[in-house]
């Protein structure tokens, strides 16, 4: 989407083989969202035009 034709080669670079279960493991090992942090990201997000807009 940035003008630049798809490679395979460089999406294998940027994401090479198993980079798929490192990630996984990465996101179960992170800490939690506090709830704080939660209701911080709940108020920002309200403030975008496109969470307030009613869907079709």
């Amino acid at each position: 989407m940035n003008g630049v034709p798809f490679s395979i080669a460089d999406y294998i670079a940027t994401f090479p083989p198993g980079s798929a279960e490192r990630k996984a493991r990465e996101a179960h090992e992170a800490p939690r969202f506090t709830q704080e942090q939660i209701l911080r990201g709940r108020a920002i997000w309200a403030t975008f035009p496109l969470a307030n807009r009613r869907r079709p």
